[in-house]
C-alpha cells in the first residue's frame, strides 16, 4: 500500500504541474476553462431553478412526479456514465503505456489495477459531477435546503452512485476481454449494444412518462400525495430510485426513511466495488494478456485488407490518395475508434426511428416553438458530440512522429483541408438525414424544411471546424489515445464552447420562429424576410467560426513542426 500512496501523490504533483504550467497556451487553457465552466455551471443552475420552479409553482404537477422524472434522468445519467467508463477503461488498462511501465515494476497487478481504476473514474467522470453539482444547487434552492445537505447529496448520494456505474462498466470490461479468447470483438460488442438498448427498452416500457402522468393526472388537483404503487417492483432494486426516494422523503421532511435509502446506497456501492477489485486481481493481467493478442489479430487481419493499398487510385489524385487511405487506415487500426463509432452509429440509427415517429405538431405557437428547437438543438448537439469525440483528438493521435509526414513532399495546407473535410461531409451529410427525419410531421412546410437545413449545414461547418481549430490548438502529441484526449480539460473546453454556439443559434432562430408558427396556426401577418435574414446572418456566422477555426488548426501546425 505504501508504493500505491506514493504513486498517487506523484500523480496529484503532475496534476498540479500541469494546471499551473506557465506557456501561453497553457495560460490561456486555464483562463479559459475558469471562464467556461463558471459560465456553464451558473446557466446549468438557472436552468434547473427555471425548470423546478415552473414544474411545481407553475405546472403544479407535484412533487412526486417531480422526483419520478428526476429517476428516470439518474437512469440515463447512470449508463451514460457507465458506457464513458468502460470506453475509457479499454484505453486506460489496455491502451496505455503507463501500464506497460508500471508492469515491469514491483507493484502488484491488484495495486496496479485498483490505481488505473479511479485514474480513469477520475478523469471520465469529473465533467459529470461539476454539472451534477449546478444541478443539485439548482434542485435545493428550490426546497431552501440547508448548505451541509448539498455535500450529502454529492458525496453520500451521488458520488457513490456514480461509483456504481463505473465499476459495473469494469466488470462489463473485465469479463468481455476474457471472452475476446472466445468470441470476435464485433460479436461481442454487437452483444452488449444489444443488452444496453434492451435494457433502455423495458425500463422505459416500465416507468413510460406518458403513463405515469396519466395516473399521476387522475387524482387531480391532489397531485401532491405519494403514488409509490404505481412504481413497477422491479424498479425499486435500481440506484436511480433509491436516490429520487431520498431526495422526496427528505424534502418532505422524513429524514429516517431518506438515510435508509442513503445507506442502502453505501452498501451497494462497497459490495460493487469489493466485487470489482476481487475480479480486478484474477482477470486483470489475463485480459492485459488477451488485449495484445486482440491488437495482433487486428494488425493481421488489416495487412490483409487490400483495399487501403496505397498503390491504388481512384478518380483524386496520388497525394490526396494516400492522405485519403492513411486517415481510413489511422482510424480503422485502432479498436477504440471504429468501437465507438459501431455504437453511436446503432444509437444514431435509434435515434432517427424514434424522432421519425414524433409529432412536433402543437396547437400554441410557443409550445410549437419550443418543441421545433428542442429537437432542432438536440440534432445539433448530436453533432456538437460526435466532433468532440472524432475531430478532436484527430491530431494528437498523430502522434510525435508526425514530423515524418510533414517532412515529405506533401502541401501541409493540403494534408489539413483533407483531414477536415474527411471529417466534414460525412457530418453534414448525417445532419441533413437529421433535418429529413425529424421533419417527417412538417413536409407540409417545404419553407421550413430548407431554413432547417441551412441552419444545420452551418452548425455542421462551425461545429467540425471548432472542434479541428481546438484540437490543433491545444494538441498533445505524447497523448495518442484518443479517448483521453477527448476527455482532456481543454475539450471539455471545447465543448462548453460548442453550447455556447448552441445558445447562439437559438437568439438568431427564436423570435422569427415563434412569428412563423403564429402564422401557421393562428394566421397572424409574418414577414417571412426575418425567417430568411436570421437564416443567413447565422449562417454567415457559422462560416466565419469554421474558417477561423481552421486557420487557427494550420497555424497551430505549423507553430508545433
Amino acid at each position: 500500500m505504501r508504493l500505491l500512496f506514493h504513486i498517487i501523490i506523484f500523480k496529484i504533483k503532475s496534476l498540479i504541474k500541469i494546471l499551473t504550467q506557465d506557456s501561453f497556451s497553457g495560460i490561456v487553457k486555464n483562463i479559459a476553462s475558469f471562464i467556461v465552466f463558471a459560465a456553464f455551471t451558473i446557466g446549468v443552475y438557472y436552468f434547473t431553478r427555471f425548470s423546478v420552479d415552473y414544474l411545481l409553482d407553475t405546472a403544479k404537477i407535484g412533487s412526486f412526479l417531480l422526483h419520478r422524472f428526476l429517476s428516470m434522468l439518474l437512469f440515463v445519467f447512470f449508463l451514460s456514465i457507465n458506457v464513458g467508463n468502460m470506453i475509457v477503461s479499454y484505453a486506460t488498462f489496455y491502451r496505455s503505456q503507463e501500464v506497460q511501465y508500471y508492469l515491469t515494476k514491483p507493484i502488484s497487478y491488484g495495486q496496479l489495477f485498483i490505481l488505473k481504476f479511479f485514474d480513469n473514474f477520475f478523469y471520465s467522470s469529473t465533467a459529470f459531477f461539476l454539472i451534477a453539482f449546478a444541478v443539485v444547487l439548482g434542485y435545493g434552492s428550490h426546497f431552501n435546503v440547508h448548505w451541509t445537505y448539498y455535500f450529502h447529496i454529492m458525496f453520500l448520494m451521488l458520488l457513490p452512485y456514480m461509483l456504481i456505474a463505473g465499476c459495473i462498466a469494469v466488470i462489463i470490461l473485465l469479463l468481455s476481454m476474457q471472452f475476446s479468447k472466445y468470441l470476435s470483438v464485433r460479436k461481442i460488442i454487437g452483444i452488449l449494444i444489444l443488452l444496453y438498448l434492451i435494457l433502455l427498452a423495458v425500463y422505459f416500457s416500465l416507468t413510460s412518462p406518458l403513463k405515469v402522468v396519466a395516473a399521476v393526472l387522475q387524482h387531480y388537483p391532489y397531485l401532491d400525495q405519494y403514488f409509490g404503487y404505481l412504481d413497477p417492483p422491479i424498479t425499486k432494486y435500481l440506484p436511480n430510485y433509491w436516490i429520487s426516494e431520498a431526495l422526496y422523503w427528505h424534502m418532505r421532511g422524513d429524514g429516517s426513511y431518506a438515510f435508509s435509502y442513503t445507506i442502502l446506497l453505501l452498501i451497494t456501492t462497497v459490495l460493487t466495488f469489493l466485487c470489482m477489485v476481487v475480479l480486478g486481481r484474477k482477470l486483470f493481467y489475463k485480459s492485459w494478456i488477451s488485449s495484445l493478442n486482440l491488437q495482433n489479430r487486428n494488425q493481421n487481419l488489416s495487412l490483409k485488407n487490400k483495399w487501403y493499398s496505397p498503390a491504388k487510385s481512384y478518380l483524386y489524385g496520388t497525394q490526396s490518395n494516400v492522405l485519403i487511405r492513411k486517415e481510413i487506415t489511422q482510424f480503422i487500426r485502432e479498436p477504440s475508434q471504429w468501437i465507438h463509432l459501431v455504437i453511436i452509429s446503432l444509437l444514431i440509427l435509434t435515434f432517427l426511428v424514434s424522432i421519425a415517429n414524433i409529432n412536433l405538431n402543437q396547437n400554441m405557437p410557443f409550445l410549437q416553438t419550443i418543441s421545433y428547437i428542442v429537437v432542432l438543438l438536440f440534432n445539433a448537439f448530436l453533432i456538437a458530440s460526435i466532433a468532440l469525440r472524432f475531430i478532436y483528438p484527430s491530431l494528437s493521435i498523430e502522434g510525435q512522429c508526425f514530423w515524418s509526414i510533414l517532412s515529405a513532399p506533401v502541401n501541409r495546407n493540403k494534408l489539413m483541408i483533407v483531414k477536415f473535410l474527411l471529417w466534414f461531409i460525412p457530418l453534414v451529410i448525417l445532419s441533413e438525414i437529421l433535418v429529413i427525419f425529424s421533419h417527417v410531421s412538417l413536409m407540409d412546410h417545404p419553407s421550413l424544411v430548407l431554413v432547417a437545413s441551412f441552419l444545420m449545414l452551418g452548425s455542421a461547418f462551425a461545429l467540425v471546424g471548432l472542434n479541428f481549430g481546438a484540437g490543433a490548438y491545444f494538441s498533445d502529441y505524447r497523448e495518442i489515445n484518443p479517448i483521453r484526449v477527448a476527455s482532456s480539460q481543454s475539450a471539455t473546453i471545447t465543448f462548453l464552447i460548442s453550447i455556447l454556439f448552441l445558445i447562439i443559434l437559438v437568439s438568431f432562430i427564436f423570435i422569427p420562429l415563434n412569428g412563423l408558427f403564429s402564422y401557421i396556426l393562428k394566421g397572424i401577418a409574418f414577414n417571412f424576410n426575418y425567417l430568411y435574414l436570421s437564416t443567413i446572418g447565422f449562417f454567415i456566422i457559422s462560416l466565419i467560426i469554421g474558417t477561423a477555426s481552421i486557420a487557427i488548426a494550420i497555424k497551430s501546425v505549423n507553430r508545433d513542426f
